[in-house]
């Protein structure tokens, strides 16, 4: 019986030990429960401001006013906006019906027949499911980014221009 009072004492002893821990582990797991809520809140609330942000930084649908009247708007295309950056200039996004290499044959003609030069080495980065090509008048830098969707059968169409200093 001596023997068995220690044991009984040591095995309750273990046994509310580890029952409290439990309610501690719960406890922990509540409380990172609960973090994580907080982060998705305000992750969410980064996203808000992040949709503010991008109308602060002077995004607008439409063609901007200073589109140059030498640069052609891509064939079969719809405008869906611009935004301009002093840095990187004008940036004009398009959707068009036509596909990439429809495009590019497009600028280059009319690109040629208004005087601007194309960047060497600007074919190579151009297949049918995407490319980037540029070219220069005067101080001009233009820059036609594409990228193919098969699931619309459309081209994004990203189109840059801005004026070297």
């Amino acid at each position: 019986m001596k023997i068995y009072f220690p044991l009984i004492s040591l095995l309750l002893a273990f046994f509310l030990l580890c029952c409290g821990k439990n309610g501690q582990v719960q406890n922990k797991k509540t409380d990172s429960t609960a973090s994580k809520t907080e982060i998705t809140e305000t992750a969410g609330e980064k996203k808000r401001d992040d949709t503010t942000a991008k109308s602060e930084l002077g995004l607008k649908s439409g063609l901007p006013a200073d589109f140059p009247k030498d640069l052609p708007q891509p064939p079969n295309s719809t405008c869906h906006g611009s935004i301009f950056n002093q840095t990187d200039g004008t940036t004009v996004t398009f959707v068009s019906k036509s596909k990439v290499l429809e495009i590019v044959s497009f600028y280059k003609e009319e690109m040629k027949k208004n005087s601007y030069v194309q960047e060497q080495g600007t074919d190579d980065l151009v297949s049918d499911k995407g490319g980037l090509v540029k070219w220069t008048k005067g101080n001009r830098e233009v820059e036609l980014m594409m990228s193919f969707k098969s699931e619309t059968n459309e081209t994004d169409i990203v189109l840059s221009y801005k004026d070297k200093k």
